[in-house]
């Protein structure tokens, strides 16, 4: 594990004795299995992830979160499995009138196993927004530090905005627009990332969620759309077990010059919330990447798309 990954872990884990002078603390974790059918030649996949999520809120004004996933993918036809992994930190602090300043610290990392080297990627940044009961904005400005390093010369620029909106006790929607911009001598590349989703309550433990996001490289014409659909269902409605269970049908569409690739997949998720959070919509699913992105594009794409 890298000297960034170790900070980021290392603030994390500095940030939970915290928990005990909080006013306010949740979170929850996601278990999940994906079985996925891809198009063309190359072989199915097998997909085990981990996903998590917390807050901790001091004096109603600061407000630590941290969340994290690692997924697994194996293909079928090859002994080689893939990895990708991130860690994430914000610190916010929101005054009366409901404007909240802060800031992010994001690490990810792709394990391609023998077919290539790792990639790791840092990314900071500061963020301005605004919430209330029902509404919330937040607009993010940031950098990406790779390793490899990338080119001498080269930036890599994040910018983007997150809106959420309480429809109703039931139902939230919410989405992002968002690009990460790598550029230097030689011809820029940009990635773009737009994404919206929703979840509804039915009642009777009953809920359904849905979401779409677009990632498109401009250089190069290559592109990435996801969209799936799932039913998750509340299992203290039958047990003590604070925990609930989804089912989620999703699809890739991946198109670059010539060549497309659709991967389908149907997904199996067990969420376990913790603390003064409820049950709620599974943290690997596409409508959850959508409204709740990371803050780069790259890592937003692998978040939804797995």
């Amino acid at each position: 594990m890298s000297m960034k990954s170790n900070m980021i872990m290392g603030a994390a884990l500095a940030a939970m004795p915290l928990a005990v002078c909080a006013q306010d603390a949740g979170g929850a974790f996601t278990l999940g299995y994906g079985a996925s059918s891809v198009s063309g030649p190359a072989g199915d996949l097998s997909t085990l992830s981990l996903d998590g999520v917390g807050n901790i809120a001091l004096n109603n004004s600061f407000n630590i979160g941290f969340y994290g996933s690692f997924k697994n993918v194996d293909e079928d036809r090859t002994s080689n499995d893939l990895s990708a992994s991130d860690f994430g930190l914000t610190l916010n602090y929101q005054f009366l009138n409901g404007v909240v300043v802060g800031g992010y610290l994001d690490y990810a990392n792709l394990d391609f196993g023998s077919f290539s080297r790792d990639l790791d990627a840092t990314s900071y940044g500061g963020s301005l927004g605004y919430v209330n009961d029902t509404f919330g904005a937040e607009g993010f400005l940031g950098m990406t530090e790779t390793s490899p390093d990338l080119a001498p010369g080269v930036d890599w620029v994040d910018y983007g905005l997150n809106l959420r909106y309480v429809v109703s006790p039931q139902a939230r929607i919410g989405g992002h627009v968002m690009r990460s911009d790598v550029s230097g001598p030689g011809p820029d590349l940009e990635i773009d990332s737009y994404g919206i989703g929703g979840d509804y309550g039915f009642g009777n433990g009953w809920s359904g969620f849905g979401g779409l996001s677009y990632v498109d490289f401009n250089t190069g014409g290559i592109d990435a759309t996801t969209f799936g659909v799932g039913v998750g269902y509340d299992l203290q409605q039958i047990s003590r077990l604070p925990a609930a269970v989804s089912l989620e049908l999703s699809r890739t569409d991946l198109s670059a010059p010539g060549a497309n690739t659709d991967v389908d997949t149907l997904r199996l998720s067990v969420t376990l919330p913790l603390g003064n959070r409820p049950s709620t919509t599974p943290l690997n699913s596409v409508s959850r990447s959508a409204m709740a992105p990371r803050h780069n594009a790259l890592s937003t794409l692998v978040d939804s798309a797995f």
